[in-house]
């Protein structure tokens, strides 16, 4: 019978903790590539995140509720921000909006406040950017594809190019640093 010595032992057993290392820093960067860095530094005073509703229902009614598409991707939406701290939801009112941060706001305990739109964009996105000028934490807002660019402009954010119709699941983050500058970031959310 032939004995395995000691050092090829110890050898094995590091050759296999080396692997394990690896194995678990591939997984560690996968996942930080698939999540925003939703993490405050410092010198931020808060994070304003916004969305585009998710995908709505067809139809000729002019405020449908989400599809079922629509419903997995408010859900991915929770899920991905569950970690994040938020004090504040604002939808539009359009249910659309408003069924978007619906998980959130179960999962969060918070209420969804509507600004409304009835008194026409201008008048909404200044609402929306005193609600968000008010709240002292950070805030989360479901907008249109029209309105978002309007808002994250309003908020002292860059101008970013019109939002296309069939395009879901944009993650926009600005950071609203102590000194006034506003750092516009993007990632993605749900399949």
């Amino acid at each position: 019978m032939k004995l395995i010595s000691p050092t090829f032992i110890k050898l094995f057993a590091y050759t296999c903790l080396a692997i394990s290392m690896l194995g678990n820093l591939s997984f560690a960067a996968q996942d930080a590539i698939s999540k925003p860095a939703l993490n405050k530094s410092s010198d931020i005073t808060k994070v304003v995140l916004l969305v585009r509703h998710a995908e709505k229902n067809i139809s000729d009614n002019r405020d449908p509720k989400l599809s079922p598409a629509g419903i997995a991707r408010s859900q991915a939406l929770a899920k991905q921000l569950s970690q994040f701290e938020l004090s504040q939801l604002i939808a539009s009112d359009y249910q659309r909006t408003q069924l978007t941060l619906t998980p959130i706001a179960k999962d969060k305990a918070l209420t969804v406040t509507i600004a409304a739109t009835k008194s026409g964009l201008t008048a909404h996105v200044n609402n929306i950017v005193a609600l968000v000028n008010k709240e002292p934490g950070n805030s989360l807002i479901a907008g249109h594809s029209n309105t978002l660019p309007m808002i994250i402009s309003a908020l002292g954010g860059p101008t970013i190019k019109k939002i296309s119709e069939s395009t879901f699941g944009e993650l926009y983050q600005l950071d609203i640093k102590q000194n006034a500058e506003v750092v516009l970031s993007q990632s993605h959310f749900g399949q």
